[in-house]
């Protein structure tokens, strides 16, 4: 499993500051990088949710879990949903993430900005501008309701031409963790697993209220704990 961490600056102010979408060029990172911090991923991992939404509401029983998965997800992506499972070990990773003056972190060696926080969420937001993506069937439209903050979140008219790819990390006292959310779908036409998985987000709290008949979402939300290198 390939984990994308993200991670906070410590010194971010509270209140929210939204990005804008993009008409324009890709922008670029400031010159002159100072690190204040690293982190890396912690050992264990947290299962905090594993269902299938629908209108009516959520699904947990294993086994009916299990069936949904062996019928309407990907074999390739069957491994990646944790049924039964509370904890997961977290593979071997050599991947750490420098916190940079500015708002700014280095992620792999690209740099990206904190460009907000609220309710116990960072956003850690790409310097480089994204297509809007355009859905052709009821399944990928409905894929891209899943998570909380996506191109709609940032554009909710639908009417931008780019977008900057946003990814939140939640907060809890002095603890930091990345939010991995592994999710597919099955509409009346269409079964699909999203392709990025897992992908660092949290979970649309308007789900339900947007699911017609026919539609289901099987949704697991893993918690990743972030450590601070100490030197």
């Amino acid at each position: 499993m390939k984990l994308r961490i993200l991670f906070p600056v410590l010194a971010l102010t509270t209140g929210v500051i939204l990005y804008s979408c993009s008409k324009k060029d890709s922008q670029s990172a400031p010159a002159g990088d100072k690190i204040l911090s690293v982190y890396y991923p912690g050992a264990s991992m947290e299962v905090k949710e594993l269902s299938i939404r629908t209108k009516n509401g959520a699904v947990t029983d294993p086994a009916l879990i299990q069936g949904f998965i062996n019928r309407n997800v990907s074999p390739d992506a069957r491994a990646n949903f944790f049924v039964g499972m509370t904890s997961v070990p977290v593979p071997p990773s050599t991947q750490t993430v420098s916190f940079l003056n500015d708002n700014r972190v280095n992620v792999n060696g690209v740099n990206m900005e904190i460009t907000g926080a609220m309710d116990s969420v960072l956003l850690v937001t790409e310097y480089t501008a994204t297509p809007f993506p355009t859905y052709a069937t009821s399944c990928g439209a409905l894929l891209g309701q899943v998570p909380q903050f996506t191109a709609l979140y940032n554009c909710p008219d639908a009417n931008c031409a780019t977008y900057r790819k946003s990814y939140p990390l939640v907060v809890e006292g002095a603890n930091y963790y990345a939010p991995l959310l592994t999710y597919a779908v099955v509409t009346k036409d269409c079964a699909i697993t999203a392709t990025e998985i897992p992908t660092i987000n949290t979970l649309n709290p308007d789900l339900n209220s947007l699911l017609k008949d026919g539609d289901s979402v099987l949704v697991q939300y893993v918690k990743l704990p972030l450590s601070k290198k100490v030197d």
